[in-house]
């Protein structure tokens, strides 16, 4: 097959992109890993008309295939044959807001899916939050060791032992284990089959179950068709199909990286996580 980036859904400030400013991308690749903010990067050829576009502003809105994502940087790279190519990094406009929002304050008698759930719907997001039991005080400090929302998330997951992913404006906040046994609202099942349908079926895969593993019965990568894979993302789960043999049943995906060309074959990290053990103020 051959290799075509899989940008004609790109838009620019709610613009569909030029043609000229289309051909200047040579390169689309999507980061989604659990508790990082997802990124997109776009590399782009110098040119006249990316030079004077709105890529060239922090902020600005991208979206691709109805994710949206905010213009974070630049990085410049000039070669010694006078090339000059530019790399833009994009983030999810949520975790960017969560990441950049500061503010003291220091609530009493909730719980931490409670504050979770109240700072997303303030940054205009919305969550998924596994229960978890009511604390004394959640506090978030301004200051010399100023704390944003997004850390204190951070903070609340790993002294319950659990995580948090973020897609679309959606973030999910709780255990692996309970992300993989009880289906949260909103996430998706998608079935992966062994010799059977080149559609759905998996190029590779390699699953390894550990008894020793404190964190997971099993772990691996499943390696599916592109416009499959790109459909993926962490905490969306993969029904392995009865030819996978042992192997077989749900798997909650953790991360995946791809390169939006149309064409290569997309590996998701895979897991079937334990339940963590339970901590004060967790309900797993």
């Amino acid at each position: 097959m051959t290799r075509t980036l899989d940008v004609d859904t790109v838009t620019l400030a709610g613009k569909k992109l030029s043609a000229d400013l289309t051909a200047a991308i040579t390169d689309l690749t999507v980061d989604y890993t659990s508790q990082s903010v997802a990124q997109m990067t776009l590399t782009c050829l110098d040119s006249g008309p990316l030079a004077s576009s709105a890529l060239m502003v922090n902020g600005t809105t991208v979206t691709w295939r109805g994710d949206s994502w905010d213009v974070g940087g630049r990085t410049t790279t000039r070669g010694d044959d006078n090339t000059i190519v530019h790399t833009f990094p994009c983030r999810s406009p949520l975790a960017r807001k969560l990441r950049k929002t500061y503010r003291a304050s220091a609530e009493r008698k909730v719980s931490p899916s409670q504050w979770v759930a109240r700072r997303v719907a303030a940054a205009h997001g919305t969550s998924v939050c596994q229960a978890s039991s009511k604390r004394g005080i959640i506090a978030q400090t301004t200051g010399r060791n100023r704390q944003s929302t997004l850390d204190v998330i951070a903070n609340l997951a790993s002294d319950l032992g659990w995580s948090w992913v973020e897609s679309g404006g959606r973030l999910l906040f709780g255990s692996r284990h309970w992300a993989w046994k009880n289906t949260p609202a909103g996430q998706r099942t998608y079935t992966v089959t062994w010799g059977r349908d080149a559609r759905t079926d998996a190029l590779a895969s390699e699953l390894t179950l550990d008894d020793d593993d404190a964190e997971n019965y099993g772990t691996g990568t499943v390696t599916v068709p592109y416009p499959l894979g790109r459909l993926l993302r962490p905490w969306d789960l993969l029904h392995l199909d009865d030819g996978f043999g042992r192997d077989r049943g749900t798997w909650l995906i953790d991360s995946l990286t791809f390169t939006a060309d149309g064409v290569t074959p997309i590996t998701v990290q895979v897991a079937q996580p334990r339940r963590p053990a339970k901590k004060a103020g967790s309900s797993s």
